[in-house]
């Protein structure tokens, strides 16, 4: 089925401030969020679109303005604090073109230092702050580029605290519509499931009653050993090596750089279908295999592997108890936008000799990983109540510090 999707961004005319009522909207700023906006926590969610065709900023005025500041108001919103320091969202009159950045490359670049200047500015932007008295987003747009095959860039920088990847997904869902009916929302081919023929079997049925009580005992088991691996990350500090070592200041100058690596989804596919594993369990077995690799090529012990370094990652994952992509009308209803997310630690597995020649058994153990974290989701909770519980006690200053330890005690976040 063809279906094309196209961007709304028709308007008579474009006017680049937003009136709002005079009546003054606050929302409280959710405890998760609150993190995001401490002064020792700032996170970035950064958005890349390559263009097919030119740019019209006639268009791009409009859709700032008639379709992403309608996303959610946290878009138009700024963060106040009052007298005992409650943090709230406050909506306010929203100049478009204040949030638009269109930097200037010099001409002359040949694509390969083109490409050096951009990988230079995005490292610029995603370790800049953004300015605290307007809302907290900006888009930057190069035009032209020549290192890729594209005419044109957005990169939209969005401060973590008005939501997570969940939410901004169906944010970006929202900004579409179809063709053929714009008034349907848009819809993904799922995966059809063949459905087996029940059985019927007295005996059968009793064995699969039987075989849930060791996996709810295995899941209990699961979760307490990962709950208390989440302790100890608090505590027990990766190894240093050559991707960990152990300076977290990133206002040096230098200390930070973003670089970009581009897979081909038709290998991704591939292994998907040999494994039978997800896609997100194959992106985190690469990165966590060409992290071992890097390692092992430049940290060796008399020429032999270091096995027993210990290496971990910080991954944020959704709690929501939802499935599937949501739209912003049903996490409005449902009360679920915002940052839902809570973060696991994932070891990184050993490299053996055979995983240098066999690259799809490292992913395999990586997706093992991964599965034992998965069964062990009622750990996620504990871990997750327990902080909440910390910050509830003692406050967002007590409780701040363990999340900094959390992320400076592993190798990837």
């Amino acid at each position: 089925m063809d279906m094309r999707l196209r961007v709304n961004t028709k308007s008579s005319k474009v006017n680049t401030s937003l009136e709002l009522h005079e009546v003054e909207e606050v929302e409280p700023v959710s405890p998760t969020s609150e993190y995001f906006l401490s002064e020792v926590v700032t996170l970035y969610v950064l958005a890349f679109l390559e263009l097919a065709n030119p740019i019209d900023f006639t268009s791009i005025l409009a859709f700032l303005k008639d379709v992403f500041l309608n996303i959610h108001p946290r878009f138009s919103s700024v963060v106040v604090e009052d007298k005992r320091g409650r943090k709230s969202w406050k909506k306010v009159r929203v100049n478009v073109e204040d949030h638009i950045k269109i930097p200037n490359f010099p001409k002359e670049l040949s694509p390969e230092n083109y490409s050096q200047h951009f990988d230079d500015y995005v490292s610029k932007i995603a370790t800049s702050q953004l300015p605290q008295h307007k809302p907290l987003w900006e888009l930057h747009i190069i035009n032209n580029p020549k290192h890729i095959d594209a005419a044109g860039i957005f990169i939209f920088k969005i401060d973590h605290a008005i939501g997570d990847g969940t939410s901004l997904m169906g944010g970006v869902l929202t900004c579409f519509k179809r063709v053929d009916d714009p008034s349907l929302p848009i819809s993904f081919p799922r995966p059809t499931t063949i459905l087996k023929k029940r059985n019927n079997n007295t005996s059968q049925t009793l064995m699969n009653m039987l075989m849930v009580v060791p996996k709810y005992i295995s899941s209990i088991f699961y979760s307490l050993y990962e709950f208390g691996q989440g302790v100890g990350t608090m505590f027990l500090e990766d190894d240093r090596t050559p991707i960990r070592s152990g300076k977290t200041d990133m206002s040096r100058l230098g200390s930070t750089r973003v670089c970009s690596l581009t897979l081909s989804l038709n290998h991704v596919k591939t292994i998907k279908g040999l494994l039978g594993v997800t896609v997100n369990d194959i992106i985190v077995g690469i990165i966590f295999l060409g992290t071992r690799l890097y390692i092992q090529e430049t940290e060796t012990d008399q020429g032999r592997l270091k096995k027993d370094t210990r290496s971990t990652a910080s991954i944020f994952v959704n709690i929501r108890n939802v499935g599937g992509n949501l739209s912003v009308e049903e996490m409005r209803k449902g009360k679920t936008w915002g940052n839902r997310i809570t973060n696991i630690e994932i070891p990184l597995p050993n490299l053996e000799v055979d995983d240098v020649t066999n690259p799809l058994q490292f992913i395999q153990k990586a997706h093992t990983i991964i599965k034992r974290k998965r069964t062990a989701n009622f750990g996620l909770y504990l871990m997750s109540g327990l902080l909440e519980a910390i910050r509830t006690v003692f406050g967002l200053q007590v409780r701040i510090p363990f999340f900094i330890i959390e992320i400076k005690n592993t190798i990837l976040v």
